[in-house]
């Protein structure tokens, strides 16, 4: 498919990629560590707003350093606002949604909720965008949310009703965070809107942070290399991948295949913390995984 031309949404959606799909891939991956690095942070005694400002902060750094390195960081003033007011608000707003939320609920049941965003994201482009999804995309995500549902750990779990209605929240915000986002990166690259996003919730997790308790700094070898991998592995990798992987897949399916998300972070989950994978997990995974090979194989059915 020509880089230089012009392309709808349907017109992406109707070709296989696999350099997108990889894309997306990595993305999820990435971001199924930030729930066991979050829970690292916490342990070694940072709080929310301090743990998502070094987050965002060190996020910064790291793309603005590679725009200045490059000579390409200017960007047109309205497309500079919307960009930083779409990670002050959008983005900010979701990671404060999931945290939050996770402090009502289990780490199963907020992924659960957060993972209802392809569900919005696809009527978001059916109403916007007239985008009627097809049959294979139907079954994809019905086969996506069932996994989804299928791998959290909802079993024992204490969920107060704030919890769920944060997680359902942090779901749709979500999903107008992809959005609004997809339509801001089709004119720019994704590692010039990365550094606008990352710098405008960097703002806005300090303000938080220091109207507070303060700014609480890592003072730990291990506190410092969990905020490392909270920026580099965990954030930086993931948003420039995601934005990659829409500009070439579109928000529908980029949505679908992030689903692959809370199967890393069970991988996870048993590899470093010790929990356990049962039957009902692993059907979920295999679900999650077979819509992704549906989506790839028939992609506008």
């Amino acid at each position: 498919m020509p880089r230089n031309k012009p392309v709808t949404e349907e017109a992406i959606a109707s070709q296989p990629d696999s350099v997108g799909v990889a894309l997306v891939v990595i993305s999820a991956t990435g971001f199924g560590t930030l729930g066991i690095l979050a829970k690292l942070a916490y342990a070694e005694g940072l709080d929310l707003p301090s743990t998502l400002a070094w987050r965002f902060l060190g996020a910064a750094v790291v793309f603005w350093a590679w725009l200045v390195w490059r000579g390409n960081w200017r960007l047109e003033k309205r497309l500079a606002i919307l960009a930083t007011l779409l990670g002050a608000i959008g983005y900010a707003i979701q990671a404060s949604l999931f945290f939050a939320a996770l402090t009502y609920a289990g780490a199963g049941v907020t992924a659960l909720l957060l993972y209802t965003y392809p569900a919005f994201v696809t009527l978001l482009a059916w109403i916007t965008e007239g985008e009627r999804p097809g049959r294979n995309r139907q079954i994809a995500l019905s086969l996506a949310l069932v996994g989804c549902l299928l791998t959290a750990d909802l079993s024992g779990a204490t969920v107060k009703p704030i919890g769920l209605l944060l997680g359902v929240a942090s779901g749709g915000w979500y999903a107008l965070y992809l959005t609004f986002g997809a339509r801001l990166v089709r004119s720019v690259s994704p590692v010039t809107t990365s550094a606008y996003l990352s710098l405008g919730a960097a703002f806005s997790f300090l303000a938080t942070a220091f109207s507070g308790d303060g700014l609480i700094f890592p003072k730990t070898p291990v506190a410092v290399g969990t905020v490392g991998g909270l920026i580099l592995i965990a954030t930086v990798l993931p948003i420039v991948t995601l934005f990659a992987g829409i500009r070439r897949l579109g928000t529908a399916q980029t949505a679908i295949l992030s689903t692959i998300e809370p199967v890393v972070t069970v991988l996870l989950g048993i590899l470093f913390l010790g929990e356990e994978l049962v039957a009902r997990q692993i059907l979920g995974g295999l679900l999650v995984v077979s819509s992704v090979v549906l989506l790839q194989a028939f992609p506008q059915e």
